[in-house]
């Protein structure tokens, strides 16, 4: 068993972290990954970093790529398991015919729009008048603007309808999915907030959800959130980011399993930033892009394992060079003292993510110029019972399915690269060129397991050190 406190002080830090997180953040809540559920038996040694992770809410994924019946048992899950006063995290992706462009993630119970009221119902009956979060359709907008596959395939009505469902809810607040490349520059930005401006005629919005399944900065995100309120003419919608493993900020090219990558800042809504309402973490870290052994990956992608589902190495790479260790003192998976090269981005604008991986189970929304990412997770396999969901596909442009939503495997801008990142040094001019989308896997079913912001079970890990 890996032991993450090295000194007493670093233990009382924490539990200083988690009691002001207590008393003054939102309390965020979800149920783990089912993935990290077979993670801790399969590899013991990562059980306590996993256990860590657990303590803080990781983003559900409600899809259509689940059975009526798993889709039941994960909302009675994260229903029955979170308080009252708690705010449920849940990615919603379901809309007909997803990822209308590489058609990876296309599956699924939905294909109208009449299937898509039904499954918008089951949601909001299960949730009443509950507080929650939704992460609305990661990748819909991506694939909407710029005259994309999205008109076509009636998304811009479909999401009016999702909103319209989803925000009869007045404890409901909404964060639309927008790739974080649509806002690197002014004419994608307007286009963003024309579709934006439509769908809040339809129902409350809060803003847009940035970065999923993706590696932007906070910084960098931070620009992108300041140039849709400048395309929106106002700064009354704000951004949530998705800091699942950008600690270290972009790379300069591949968006498959990165290798420098590291877990951002967890999920809360004490964020420092007046236009970020949340960090979040949309795609559970340590599941897997793909396998990325394509010849058209550098050395800068970690040969991974099927879309959604846990890589061992990659989740080791995130916790080592990721926020618990570097601002946390605590240790790295591999035992030694030092944070393995953590690195400040001073990253290329011109990200070449071609593909179109989408985390397993809504994590991918970003599609880059001509590639489309797909986010909702190979969620087919998934069951949100404790187990770990089988081989999640999520769709990736070739062989490979990134995951972020969990299917979002035909992501392509991938604007998945979110882990709230703190750590690494960005520039602060924005891009000079419109940034090509990384594609996003959608994340694996989720457990029982309940995870919450602020609840840091400090004793109860402990006892178990």
């Amino acid at each position: 068993m890996v032991k993450l406190f090295r000194t007493p002080l670093a233990m009382a830090a924490l539990a200083w972290c988690c009691y002001q997180d207590a008393a003054s953040a939102e309390d965020l809540c979800s149920i783990a990954p089912s993935s990290y559920s077979g993670a801790k038996t399969a590899y013991p040694q990562l059980a306590t970093a996993l256990e860590t992770m657990e303590q803080y809410s990781t983003a559900a994924w409600y899809t259509d790529r689940l059975s009526d019946s798993d889709r039941s048992t994960m909302l009675s899950s994260i229903t029955s398991q979170c308080s009252e006063d708690s705010r449920m995290t849940i990615a919603v992706y379901g809309i007909p015919d997803k990822d209308c462009n590489a058609g990876l993630s296309s599956s699924g119970t939905v294909q109208s729009t009449s299937d898509y009221q039904s499954f918008l119902s089951q949601l909001t009956t299960a949730v009443g008048d509950r507080k929650v979060l939704y992460i609305v359709e990661p990748d819909a907008v991506g694939l909407l603007a710029n005259d994309g596959c999205g008109g076509a395939a009636g998304y811009l009505d479909n999401l009016k309808v999702a909103v319209a469902a989803l925000s009869a809810n007045s404890n409901a607040e909404l964060y639309v999915d927008v790739g974080y490349w649509l806002l690197a520059d002014s004419t994608n930005a307007a286009a963003v907030a024309t579709i934006i401006n439509e769908l809040s005629a339809s129902g409350t919005l809060k803003g847009v959800t940035i970065n999923t399944s993706n590696y932007r900065s906070n910084d960098e995100c931070n620009r992108y959130c300041n140039n849709f309120q400048t395309a929106m003419g106002s700064s009354t919608m704000t951004c949530i980011i998705d800091t699942s493993r950008n600690y270290n900020g972009s790379p300069s090219s591949d968006w498959c399993n990165v290798k420098t990558a590291g877990i951002g800042k967890p999920p809360t809504s004490e964020t420092g930033i007046s236009n970020i309402d949340y960090f979040m973490w949309v795609k559970p870290p340590g599941e897997s892009d793909g396998v990325c052994t394509d010849t058209s990956y550098s050395d800068e992608s970690l040969t991974g394992v099927t879309a959604g589902t846990f890589n061992k190495e990659g989740f080791q790479a995130l916790w080592d060079q990721g926020f618990f260790v570097s601002e946390k003192g605590m240790a790295t998976i591999s035992g030694s003292s030092s944070n393995s090269t953590s690195q400040t981005s001073t990253q290329t604008s011109t990200q070449t993510g071609t593909q179109t991986g989408t985390p397993s189970a809504t994590q991918t929304t970003g599609s880059s110029s001509d590639q489309t990412s797909s986010v909702g997770q190979d969620y087919d396999t998934q069951s949100q019972s404790g187990t770990p969901s089988a081989t999640q596909t999520t769709g990736s442009s070739t062989d490979q399915t990134s995951s972020v939503g969990q299917d979002y495997a035909t992501q392509s801008t991938a604007d998945t690269v979110a882990p709230a990142d703190t750590g690494s040094s960005q520039l602060t001019t924005a891009p000079a060129a419109t940034p090509s989308p990384t594609p996003t896997a959608t994340p694996t079913a989720t457990t029982s397991t309940t995870s919450s912001t602020s609840s840091c079970k400090i004793k109860k890990r402990l006892r178990k050190l």
